[in-house]
């Protein structure tokens, strides 16, 4: 009786002392990847009819991005550590379907994005994305693009005959086009205005120089007319 009871605690120190040593097994990254996909399109649905209602507030919009973005680090962190395990063919058909769910958001979701995007307080953002120590913002549709492109990655060298759909890939590549053809024309936009700027500050400065000199020219002028106007009448003195 004493040594099964023995064998018992043998057994049940030795699956503690795996389970410690080999942390990173006891957690399924995969399955995760598919709960922050399924958040996510969860998400996007409600901003989407936020948007088709015109309700969505800039306060609103802005924590949906941050929301978002936090959302996709953590899919990447998990996409990122599940290359560490050795998966099955059942997490591994689960990736590449959690890497297809992701590229459907994006391609289903682009006008909201967009939306979510230009309504967002940009300095709002980048304050609280710098709080949780994400990635810095950029426009929304690239962010998503670039966990795309990590986690395609990382399904790439999990499955070695995986093959991407090339019609949704196209659509992910036509919207990647056009967000940086945006981003692009907002910092021609933002550089445009800079230079502006500078160009009324200098003309404001050149303006201010030039009355500056005027009222010190009118002040000699004035000097000059006192000084002869004083000349004169000493002049008459004497002269009568």
């Amino acid at each position: 009786m004493n040594k099964i009871i023995i064998a018992i605690v043998v057994l049940v120190a030795i699956g503690l002392g795996w389970f410690i040593l080999n942390p990173g097994d006891t957690f399924d990254y995969v399955v995760n990847i598919q709960e922050e996909v399924t958040q996510l399109e969860n998400e996007l649905a409600e901003l989407d009819a936020q948007v088709a209602a015109g309700t969505l507030t800039p306060e609103q919009a802005t924590a949906a991005k941050v929301k978002i973005i936090t959302r996709l680090d953590a899919i990447n962190n998990s996409a990122s550590e599940s290359e560490k395990m050795k998966l099955t063919p059942e997490q591994r058909e689960s990736l590449a379907n959690g890497l297809l769910r992701l590229k459907d958001a994006l391609v289903k979701y682009q006008a909201t994005l967009d939306v979510v995007e230009d309504t967002a307080v940009e300095a709002d953002v980048k304050a609280q994305l710098n709080k949780g120590g994400n990635r810095s913002s950029r426009h929304l549709q690239l962010i998503v693009a670039d966990v795309i492109d990590d986690v395609e990655e990382t399904v790439q060298d999990s499955i070695q005959d995986y093959e991407s759909d090339a019609e949704v890939d196209a659509q992910i590549e036509a919207a990647i086009e056009e967000a940086e053809a945006e981003e692009a024309q907002e910092e021609a936009e933002a550089e445009a205005e800079e230079a502006a700027q500078e160009e009324a500050e200098a003309e404001a400065e050149a303006e201010t120089e030039e009355d500056a000199e005027t009222a010190t020219s009118s002040d000699e002028a004035m000097d000059e007319d006192e000084d002869t106007t004083v000349s004169s009448e000493v002049e008459i003195q004497v002269t009568q």
